[in-house]
């Protein structure tokens, strides 16, 4: 029996090494990079080389706690759950987060997040106290259509109950093709019941790009991040501001861009950064692998790009190529860091790595990774409306402790009902809370819940328009010709 457990597990081990080691990386970012060629199949006879051996007397540990853990743990042990976990541990100890196993439903919103396209109601959702939230309600969609909205609690999705189940999976089970039908079960903030809802799918655009025209000739872009026709999206709203007359400028929005598609970027570098270079790829020995230019000519207008904690990866090449080819000023808060770039490699069962092989360099050299860009002109802005779009807390009252507290009382203590940031909601915490719902006409007990969640954010949506410091900046320096001279305008 012991025999048959170990052959089995050998089987599992070494099948598990040829996919490491004989996968070929999926382009994820278009780079045109190819993996170094993997050997063909032993044949039937033909010896193990000493690296393979080596290879397996290094995983006999594995081996022996697999063994152990299936044979003696006191409750039934699922075999894929070991597996998947032992994978991501090994990651772990590279200790870079932006290395990691993808299971298929990760798989499947990975590849939805960068082509941009899918079949779904047109809903954005996380997972609060066990519950699938509505936080944002894609515009044109079935979800719109079907007066859904920001703070719907979704209980079920034909029939299946979402409770404890992760975003990925929910995400999953919303999703289908264009034209079918799904039937959802909300429970809404302040109705009295829940209710059922049937929609007809759609095939859903994630919008990354939108513009406007601001007044005297200013134009406004804003990119929520890269996916795969964020480039072209670009390319047609430039133009369609340049073809409408922006003369006085541009201001470029990347704030809380996390990044995506590294071609994309590119893209979208090679209409704003005049010739010449705009970053490089580096292997892990240092190599040049690859070297991204431009060919257009410098604007004729002024540019500026606001930029904050949360503007990271492919949203830093644009910002790093543009600040050090004096193509445009920072402005905002130092971003993120995160200069390395992953492929994502296939693995059987739907699964996959997303593996971190290159890091790339600004056209004068900087390596951003862990370090980020520093704004020409540094803008403070208030933790609270840097975080209010992702404060989904769920549930709190009087006696709770922690962060998600301290980030209710600073956003509390913004919308003018003052009360100390200290992360435990306390009783002057109950009090400016139960102003508010007062002053928003709900009910005023204190405690903070769904309905006053959605008061909130409409409070704070408000006052993000009219109060950002950091566009008022951006106004400021455009107005100012002075600021250009240094930029070879």
């Amino acid at each position: 029996m012991h025999e048959a457990k170990t052959g089995q597990f050998k089987k599992i081990l070494i099948g598990f090494i040829i996919l490491l080691i004989g996968t070929n990386l999926i382009n994820y970012l278009l780079f045109g990079y190819k993996p170094k060629a993997v050997p063909a199949a032993m044949e039937p006879g033909e010896e193990e080389s000493p690296g393979d051996v080596a290879l397996l007397e290094e995983l006999s540990l594995l081996k022996e706690v697999f063994d152990k853990v299936t044979e003696n743990y006191f409750e039934p042990v699922d075999r894929t759950e070991l597996i998947h976990g032992a994978i991501r541990g090994a990651l772990e100890a590279l200790e870079d987060p932006q290395t990691s196993f993808l299971d298929s439903s990760d798989v499947e919103n990975f590849l939805v997040n960068t082509t941009g396209t899918f079949g779904g109601i047109g809903v954005k959702i996380v997972n609060v106290d066990d519950s699938v939230v509505i936080y944002e309600v894609i515009p044109g969609t079935p979800a719109e259509r079907g007066n859904l909205l920001p703070g719907d609690r979704i209980r079920a999705v034909d029939g299946t109950d979402l409770t404890g189940l992760s975003v990925n999976k929910a995400a999953k089970l919303l999703r289908g093709e264009a034209g079918s039908s799904v039937e959802i079960a909300i429970e809404r903030p302040g109705a009295a019941e829940p209710f059922t809802l049937s929609l007809q799918r759609d095939m859903i655009q994630t919008v990354t790009v939108t513009s406007k025209m601001l007044d005297d000739g200013l134009g406004y872009i804003k990119i929520s991040n890269f996916d795969s026709r964020t480039g072209s999206s670009f390319s047609e709203q430039l133009f369609a501001l340049e073809a409408a007359g922006m003369e006085a400028g541009l201001i470029l929005d990347l704030r809380d861009n996390p990044g995506g598609l590294v071609d994309e970027a590119v893209k979208v570098a090679k209409e704003l950064v005049p010739e010449g270079e705009i970053a490089r790829l580096v292997d892990q020995h240092g190599q040049v692998r690859d070297i991204f230019y431009s060919i257009a000519p410098r604007k004729p207008y002024p540019l500026v790009v606001l930029v904050n904690e949360d503007t990271a990866s492919a949203a830093e090449i644009v910002a790093g190529a543009l600040q050090d080819r004096d193509a445009a000023l920072l402005v905002g808060a130092k971003t993120y860091g995160k200069a390395t770039v992953q492929h994502l490699v296939r693995l059987s069962g739907g699964n996959a790595l997303q593996l971190t092989v290159f890091k790339y360099l600004t056209p004068s050299g900087r390596d951003l990774h862990e370090q980020g860009l520093e704004p020409d002109y540094p803008v403070p802005i208030s933790p609270a409306l840097r975080k209010y779009r992702q404060f989904m807390p769920g549930k709190l009252e009087q006696g709770s402790i922690g962060t998600d507290i301290q980030l209710l009382q600073e956003i509390l203590s913004e919308l003018g009902y003052p009360v100390e940031p200290s992360g435990f909601f306390d009783e002057s915490t109950a009090a400016a809370l139960a102003s508010f719902q007062e002053d928003s006409g709900l009910a005023a007990h204190g405690r903070f819940d769904d309905l006053t969640w959605v008061q909130i954010r409409e409070a704070l949506d408000r006052l993000a328009e009219t109060g950002d410091v950091q566009m008022e900046k951006a106004l400021e320096l455009i107005a100012q010709p002075g600021q250009w001279a240094h930029l070879g305008r």
